[in-house]
């Protein structure tokens, strides 16, 4: 009866349920799916609510994933199973900062250790990689960290434009967010075919803004592109919108 109760609370609470990561997360180099991504913000959403659960182990509850992001009972087991079962062998870097060298330091880590699931019982759990807390846990362990919503987040249909919001989420009190497209193609693990940039533009950059913008934050969303001198080639894209913060109270 515990788990229903919780699954109530985020059916009618997502505008107001705001969820944390670290910095370093939100930068890491990671190819998850879009599913995969979902099934993470589920487990953020768990932490805000109760923190780290002591055995590690989250349990994706279908109906709570079903109302959140707004899909058919058949459609929210699939999504549910298909992400755990992908998880097998994932793994994402890290980029860490250390005194003594002058480049970030990669650090590479597995996202699961283990999974469950029973289609039969409606069991879906996974227990994630421990090293991971600290980063899904920020201000436990004083990193700096990215801020969104879980009504935001749950409105971003492709694993694109969920990385496109939380890129941006981390710049939400500037409302700037520039970066080099060969970081943002290792981060987001494009494929080599997106080297072109009127390829990369057409099927990822410009597909992903239009989503992020039906998010009433980032409305305005506009970005720019920026050259380099000598070749002409771009090189780096600049992204801006109105800044604004999360009132946990509205």
């Amino acid at each position: 009866m515990k788990n229903k109760g919780q699954s109530d609370v985020v059916v009618w609470s997502t505008d107001n349920r705001v969820l944390m990561q670290a910095n370093a997360l939100t930068q890491a180099k990671n190819d998850l799916s879009r599913d995969q991504q979902r099934v993470l913000v589920m487990c953020l959403d768990n932490i805000a609510r109760g923190g780290w659960p002591k055995d590690g182990v989250f349990r994706i509850d279908h109906e709570e994933y079903m109302k959140v992001f707004d899909i058919g009972d058949q459609e929210s087991r699939e999504d549910i199973l298909r992400a755990l079962k992908g998880f097998r062998g994932k793994e994402l870097t890290l980029y860490e900062t250390w005194d003594d060298i002058e480049e970030p330091v990669a650090r590479d880590m597995v996202w699961v250790t283990s999974r469950w699931t029973s289609e039969k019982r409606g069991i879906y759990q996974i227990k994630l990689n421990s090293d991971l807390r600290e980063f899904m846990e920020p201000l436990a362990h004083d990193h700096q960290f990215t801020v969104y919503r879980l009504s935001q987040i749950s409105k971003t249909p492709s694993k694109y434009s969920m990385r496109l919001l939380q890129a941006l989420s981390q710049f939400r009190d500037t409302g700037i967010f520039a970066i080099r497209l060969d970081t943002l193609r290792n981060r987001w693990t494009l494929p080599d075919s997106y080297e072109k940039f009127s390829l990369l533009k057409s099927r990822v950059l410009e597909p992903a803004m239009r989503d992020v913008r039906k998010i009433p934050e980032f409305s305005n969303l506009t970005m720019e592109t920026r050259t380099e001198k000598t070749t002409g080639k771009i090189t780096s894209v600049l992204f801006q919108f109105n800044p604004f913060t999360h009132d946990r109270h509205k």
